[in-house]
């Protein structure tokens, strides 16, 4: 009794506010990817020992310079680190393992467990420049899908679902309280590249057995229907490079075996040879053929140096960013700003992927860029290049029908995602008390088979930059945000031990929208005269008589001089852009 008192102690020490989890009740936490796309953490709690349920990675915003990717918070994980009894994954989506290593670098995890390419992707990380970051190349335990594991007291099994990738699964979780099903991404893809069909006599199995918890996906609730099948995109993809009369360029997201696949086969059929661009898309393609899920014929394989002495309609490239974002590799192509990939007039590029929300404007300008240097673009399910890999309204009514959960909490998605998965769940027939819209860091207790709210944990994001291989503080960001937006100003100064203004001041510029305006040419005389005077009145004082001058305080100078220089520009320009003194101070003898 002592000890299980002990227990239930230490596990409230680190919950916030009043609540106190029992010690032989079924907890469950998202430690990510609610209200957010990517970052997916789940924790599920039971007998004071902890289960981690994928750890992804997400894509910072347009409004967070400086941060590279977005990481869970591991704060609540690493005042349990003893607790922890392993993390299983589902898929190699960036958005259900980019994390991975992340977490490695800051927990001990016992055991990591996943599919067959799952486990070969991760073991690829050396093809990443991991001393960017200082990260361990994780070690994962290959499991077969549709078998149990024991993984503290919690007995996994992962099921075949459809996705764009190869070995995506769901969760089937046994646990004290009841069978818990984990959606992950999913989508019913009735004709898959890879010939592997969703497992649903599996789920519906665990529907008549009884579902206590449900936790599905919930990204493609806006769209009505069903999400069309990867192989939708062929007939599309082969036109567009049949049709292509010089290079053809494929933007996709690193993680997509199933395009991969059918881009390999498009190139034989097509007479051309494939070159890759990107570090997550070389691991991809090396793990999916590893495992079986890329097949080709190796004389097609090319390199963009060897592409250099190919006639341009014989060339395939295939590429996608850094940590694959292919948004990432469209705007350095655009901008020129791609060392190893330059476009030309009579290229063909192809986007074949989402364009997350708040990018469209920029989307657009990028095709305009295109057309008007003579390069084709083609992009977007509209235009039938790509599907999505998430299941649709209709698909997300079915997945609720086979499984009948008790308790159902939509996950995987944007706010509205939630919100509206929410809705759907409780018309189709689930009591409203019974679905659990979670914020990250919400905490879902059931004991006894009912479930409540019963508190909250730390659960912010962690915001990376690569090159400094650290966190980013908001104070950082906020601050390179300032200087996006409004630019810099930099003033500097040359005065003598006195407070004398020798030389000065000058005035640089920098990312600044008003500097080629008419007003700042007639603000800028009145700027430099004002930083004069405010000068002249932090002099030191002329002493009287006998006594000693004062000394001058050069800290007092620059603040004076920047605030001056804040207000001028404020009343004047309209803008706030962020300003920097530089003061040098020449030290002459004084006359006594």
């Amino acid at each position: 009794m002592v000890l299980f008192r002990f227990q239930v102690h230490q596990l409230a020490n680190i919950v916030t506010g009043d609540a106190v989890l029992k010690h032989n009740s079924l907890s469950v936490i998202p430690l990510g990817g609610q209200s957010e796309v990517g970052q997916a953490l789940w924790a599920f709690i039971f007998g004071g020992e902890i289960l981690l349920v994928d750890a992804g990675s997400a894509y910072p915003t347009e409004d967070m310079p400086g941060v590279d990717l977005l990481f869970p918070n591991t704060s609540f994980l690493k005042a349990n680190e003893d607790r922890i009894a392993g993390l299983v994954l589902t898929n190699a989506h960036d958005e259900h393992c980019g994390s991975v290593a992340y977490l490695l670098h800051h927990l001990k995890i016992p055991k990591i467990m996943g599919p067959r390419f799952v486990s070969t992707f991760l073991a690829q990380c050396a093809i990443v420049v991991n001393k960017e970051t200082g990260f361990p190349c994780p070690i994962v335990d290959t499991v077969e899908i549709g078998s149990s594991y024991t993984v503290g007291p919690f007995d996994v099994e992962w099921v075949q679902v459809n996705d764009a990738i190869a070995d995506a699964t769901a969760l089937k979780i046994g646990t004290h309280e009841g069978t818990v099903l984990y959606t992950s991404s999913f989508k019913l893809d009735q004709t898959p590249v890879d010939n592997k069909y969703m497992d649903i006599r599996k789920l519906a199995q665990a529907g008549d057995s009884g579902v206590l918890l449900l936790i599905g996906d919930s990204a493609g609730i806006e769209t009505e229907g069903y999400t069309p099948s990867e192989k939708a995109v062929m007939p599309a993809l082969r036109r567009t490079i049949e049709q292509a009369s010089g290079r053809v360029v494929v933007v996709m997201p690193g993680t997509n075996t199933h395009r991969l696949q059918i881009l390999f086969d498009l190139a034989r059929e097509t007479g051309r040879k494939v070159a890759l661009l990107g570090e997550t898309l070389t691991r991809t393609a090396i793990s999916a053929a590893i495992t079986g899920n890329l097949n080709y014929e190796r004389s097609i394989e090319s390199s963009l140096e060897q592409m250099g002495k190919l006639p341009d309609n014989e060339s395939l490239i295939i590429a996608t960013g850094q940590d694959g974002d292919a948004m990432g590799i469209m705007l350095a192509l655009a901008d020129s700003a791609c060392r190893d990939l330059a476009l030309k007039e009579g290229d063909t590029v192809v986007y074949s992927a989402a364009v997350a929300s708040g990018r469209s404007r920029q989307m657009a300008m990028i095709q305009d860029h295109f057309l008007s240097v003579g390069i084709k673009f083609v992009w977007g399910s509209k235009q039938g290049v790509h599907v999505s890999k998430h299941a649709s309204r209709e698909e997300l009514k079915f997945m609720l029908s086979i499984t009948n959960p008790k308790y159902f909490i939509p996950a995987l998605g944007e706010g509205r995602h939630i919100m509206h998965h929410a809705q759907m769940a409780t018309e189709w027939g689930i009591p409203a008390e019974s679905v659990f819209a979670l914020h990250n860091g919400d905490i879902l207790e059931i004991y006894n088979g009912v479930a409540t709210i019963a508190g909250t944990v730390e659960a912010e994001s962690v915001m990376f930059n690569r090159e400094q291989g650290e966190s980013v503080s908001q104070f950082s960001v906020s601050e390179r945000r300032a200087l996006s937006l409004e630019g810099i100003v930099t003033i500097g100064l040359v005065v003598d031990g006195d407070g004398r203004l020798l030389r000065g001041p000058t005035l640089e510029v920098g990312a600044a929208g008003f500097l080629q305006s008419f007003e700042w040419v007639m603000a800028e005389e009145e700027l430099t005269q004002a930083i004069v005077e405010a000068v002249d009145r932090m002099r030191s004082p002329e002493p009287v008589g006998s006594e000693p001058r004062s000394a001058f305080d050069v800290n007092a100078l620059k603040s004076a001089v920047r605030e001056v220089a804040m207000k001028a520009l404020r009343s004047k320009l309209q803008s706030k852009p962020t300003v920097q003194v530089m003061v040098h101070e020449l030290l002459t003898n004084r006359p006594q």
